[in-house]
């Protein structure tokens, strides 16, 4: 791991971060990747406008194989609904830049589209996931906590599902179907 200090950030660099870089140039579009990691810096770029609105601190950046985290030591300081607006923050950033991109940098403004709709998905380790659970985490009430385990199994039936029909259907897109089945056995694992 690389470690180093931008101004106040601790910046870390994962190995992992490196090897699924190699992995995406070797098997896709130089341009592509680019403009994906774009897209992943200014969702990130999203959460940190809103952490700063928040006065939350940001002590580290870590870029790892799953993306980039943002670590703040009083995580827990601030309230729900600024975690919520924390949160959902990466995504509408991502969806304003397809907004405003969708007809001048088309590539650009789809990957952006396409990031922010994906993190909002309902996923444990994604901010949709996280949102999820933020709402249903005081919930005394234990019909509340079985509709939030019922969402979960739901979505993980219909990943495992989807995963079967791009096999089926001969849907060669490796990275999907790896991001598809890393999900579902974090979602079962963790």
């Amino acid at each position: 791991m690389l470690e180093f200090v931008v101004r106040d950030y601790k910046i870390k660099l994962s190995f992992s971060f490196f090897a699924v870089l190699a992995v995406m140039f070797f098997i896709g579009d130089s341009f592509a990747v680019i403009t994906a990691l774009l897209c992943c810096f200014i969702h990130e770029l999203g959460h940190m406008i809103m952490m700063h609105r928040f006065s939350v601190p940001i002590n580290e950046i870590m870029l790892y194989g799953g993306g980039i985290k943002l670590k703040s030591e009083t995580q827990k300081l601030y309230n729900k609904k600024s975690e919520i607006y924390i949160l959902l923050a990466g995504a509408g950033v991502n969806l304003l830049c397809f907004f405003i991109f969708k007809g001048i940098l088309t590539q650009f403004a789809y990957t952006s589209l396409i990031l922010g709709l994906f993190n909002l998905l309902p996923y444990k380790y994604f901010d949709g996931g996280r949102v999820l659970k933020l709402i249903f985490e005081d919930s005394v009430s234990i019909a509340m906590n079985s509709v939030y385990k019922v969402i979960r199994s739901v979505l993980v039936l219909f990943t495992i599902c989807v995963i079967i029909i791009m096999i089926y259907k001969g849907i060669t897109n490796l990275s999907l179907i790896i991001t598809l089945m890393y999900i579902v056995i974090s979602e079962i694992l963790c």
